[in-house]
């Protein structure tokens, strides 16, 4: 006689030995009971459970169990809406073939930054603040993060990328490879600290950080400024320095106050659109 499978548990079971793992017993019941309850709403459930040091453990280990000191990560094209893309061409046929078209008002401005870091003539050494955030919008935020890995990938160079949220870091840590290094820190105390430890200037300074309201640009155009002395130190001869969100409103957008300081230095205008992109001289 075939043995029977074992019945399976009730949903309501699940659902509290679940809640347990998280809250505890008395706290479960009690957590199962507002679910169950159909005037609660689940959501403030769900806030409650987000807050809970176990769960906090558990989501930190979910996202980093395939991280280690020698793990090597390649990039995931798909994960950005690139599913035919070749990853062994040449940059300047993957920016050509499956970039660009996607970049909208920011295609120009990329297509002069990429010219002008391949025509370094080495591997570039790129910093960016503010990292890619939604996979596969590209015209909406340009998915900077993933089209600097790729260079770095072709060229043997590295991009160092800033972000103060941990779900962008999370993002950009599924779309790029080992050549991205990802920072989940605030861009002007991450990039004073950068300053002080690395060895060498970097060729690229990227500042695309704190989200430009068109109505109240200042306190945006001011953290730009702040990032661009923190990094100061990085930032030497030939730097390029690319802003985005620049021909936002007439005041230049993240790049008002930033665009003073260049032109006191008198460093040299590569392009001026959407972004505006400078050669420190």
């Amino acid at each position: 006689m075939a043995k029977q499978g074992k019945k399976p548990k009730p949903l309501e079971a699940k659902m509290l030995e679940l809640l347990r793992q998280f809250a505890g017993d008395r706290k479960a019941k009690a957590m199962l009971a507002r679910l169950l309850d159909d005037d609660a709403p689940a959501s403030r459930v769900a806030e409650e459970v987000a807050r809970l040091p176990a769960f906090e453990r558990l989501y930190k280990v979910a996202r980093t169990t395939n991280i280690g000191v020698d793990s090597v990560r390649d990039a995931d094209p798909a994960f950005v809406g690139l599913v035919d893309y070749d990853a062994e061409a040449p940059f300047r046929e993957q920016f050509a073939r499956s970039f660009r078209p996607r970049l909208a008002a920011r295609a120009e401005g990329f297509e002069v930054l990429f010219q002008a870091l391949q025509g370094l003539g080495r591997s570039p050494f790129m910093v960016e603040t503010g990292c890619l955030r939604i996979p596969d919008n590209w015209e909406g935020d340009g998915q900077s993060t993933f089209m600097f890995d790729a260079l770095a990938r072709d060229t043997g160079g590295a991009l160092f990328s800033i972000d103060v949220g941990a779900e962008s870091i999370d993002t950009a840590r599924k779309a790029c490879s080992s050549a991205t290094q990802l920072i989940e820190n605030d861009s002007v105390a991450a990039l004073h600290a950068l300053a002080s430890i690395a060895s060498r200037r970097i060729d690229l300074l990227y500042l695309d950080s704190f989200d430009l309201d068109a109505s109240n640009p200042l306190p945006s155009a001011i953290h730009h400024a702040l990032e661009l002395t923190a990094a100061r130190p990085l930032v030497g001869s030939g730097t390029l320095v690319c802003i985005d969100d620049y021909s936002v409103g007439s005041v230049g957008g993240k790049g008002m106050i930033v665009d003073k300081f260049m032109a006191a230095i008198r460093a040299e205008v590569l392009y001026s659109g959407y972004q505006k992109l400078w050669r420190i001289p």
